[in-house]
């Protein structure tokens, strides 16, 4: 470690391009200005020197001149965070690792990096690199208690490169964490330790956003309104500001019409629903029954006359499904005129009830390489049908759905901000329907 002010540099590593080829995923510019590297600059003690680097737009030198490298990695970038770390450490520079992979991870993530971070960051992250500096790091670091979510630090917006985002700039923005509900397939509740649904103050989120001088923002939350009455709150805070927003909360908040005439009036221009079925046992079997098939229409109708522009989520290879799933669900979401949806197959990911009785069946498949690598890919057993064929019939729904006449079918004329935000998804998505053999199914946000 050098006497003078010690350097840092921080790394959000990408993935690969192709599935068993180490060629780094690259894009020219990213549609949202990140949150996570940002934050982790901020969180740093005073006196050091930061410099971040995005490893999917920018070329990350390995030869760097720093005396400690901090990783952040997802599943499906970790062995290319790997690479990295091991670049470095080659190097005798230490090198600490964290983000979602290494909640579930971390006795792996501890075989690439010399100290790794378990779950949130606050109070841990500067005591690591605390410890860098001293020469004294440990193997595991991981908070015993829920982070406070009051007062957060502003993310280092001005260490980013304004040259890697496209010219409007969309910010993430911090609302929430973790979630109220526990799904059966979803790992996102006990991705930060479990401490249930927590939300930031909205003073402290309003600044946020005065402070990033963007119109356009993108609310950082597994469930927006995990705490309805707060919110409601945040969004009262949000009209004076003239901005137009988007995040995620669960589909049955749109029949609500008082909380859906606030979202319009603080300006949502979109949301993302994990509506995840139209078939209610299968909603039922998923403990997501707070989902309702019988209101997904009036659901869609409260989206169209308020000109909110939106995308839903579906989950297919559950066993509670029948074979003809796929044929109901393309014909519903056309004659409803859906704007934009997501065709997912089912992840059996740890940190879930599913994922434990299908390693209790043996119906796991390459539990190894399970979210490594890009594409559709099945990771277990199916009840009703073979790997394979479930990934061929997500695959022609996605085709289907983001085929040329199901698009204009669908779309309303394109006269407002929020039915262009629906056009441009379509665009998007009939890039990555038309190279889901390439194994390329990135998202380039």
């Amino acid at each position: 470690m050098t006497p003078n002010k010690p350097r840092l540099l921080i790394i959000q590593a990408t993935g690969y391009s192709f599935r068993g080829v180490r060629l780094p995923y690259k894009i020219r510019k990213r549609k949202l200005v990140g949150a996570v590297i940002p934050y982790l600059a901020a969180l740093a003690p005073e006196g050091w020197d930061v410099t971040l680097k995005d490893d999917a737009v920018e070329e990350v030198d390995l030869e760097a001149e720093v005396d400690v490298v901090a990783i952040t990695i997802r599943t499906v970038t970790s062995l290319r965070g790997y690479e990295l770390a091991e670049a470095f450490r080659r190097r005798g520079i230490p090198v600490i690792m964290g983000g979602p992979h290494a909640t579930f991870h971390s006795e792996e993530v501890a075989r690439h990096a010399d100290a790794v971070c378990i779950g949130e960051a606050e109070e841990i992250f500067p005591r690591m690199l605390e410890d860098a500096a001293a020469g004294r790091l440990q193997k595991f670091y991981q908070r015993d208690s829920p982070a406070d979510l009051r007062g957060l630090p502003a993310p280092r917006w001005d260490l980013l490169n304004p040259k890697n985002f496209v010219f409007y700039r969309p910010f993430i923005i911090q609302q929430s964490r973790s979630c109220p509900y526990t799904c059966d397939f979803c790992a996102e509740r006990r991705l930060n330790g479990d401490y249930g649904y927590r939300y930031r103050p909205a003073e402290d989120v309003v600044e946020e956003i005065k402070r990033c001088k963007s119109r356009h923002i993108f609310f950082a939350a597994s469930q927006f309104a995990g705490d309805k009455v707060r919110a409601m709150e945040l969004m009262e805070k949000l009209i004076p500001l003239k901005i137009r927003w988007s995040t995620l909360f669960s589909a049955h908040f749109c029949n609500d019409d008082k909380f859906m005439d606030l979202a319009k009036r603080s300006g949502l221009l979109h949301v993302n629903m994990g509506v995840e079925s139209i078939d209610q046992k299968t909603l039922n079997a998923m403990r997501k029954s707070f989902n309702r098939v019988k209101e997904f229409e009036h659901m869609l109708r409260n989206l169209h006359k308020r000109d909110i522009s939106y995308s839903v989520n579906f989950v297919f290879g559950t066993d509670a499904e029948d074979p003809d799933v796929f044929d109901t669900t393309l014909r519903y979401l056309i004659d409803k005129k859906v704007h934009a949806a997501y065709f997912n197959i089912l992840i059996p990911l740890k940190g879930t009830g599913v994922y434990d009785r299908m390693l209790a069946d043996g119906r796991i498949l390459d539990e190894e390489n399970m979210e490594r690598w890009p594409g559709i890919s099945c990771h277990f057993k199916p009840a009703k049908m073979a790997p394979e064929e479930l990934v061929r019939r997500v695959k022609k729904i996605r085709r289907d759905f983001y085929s040329l006449p199901s698009v204009v079918r669908r779309l309303p004329f394109p006269r407002s901000e929020s039915t262009f935000a629906s056009w441009n998804v379509n665009a998007l998505q009939m890039k990555v329907a038309s190279r889901l053999d390439s194994m390329r199914d990135f998202s380039e946000f």
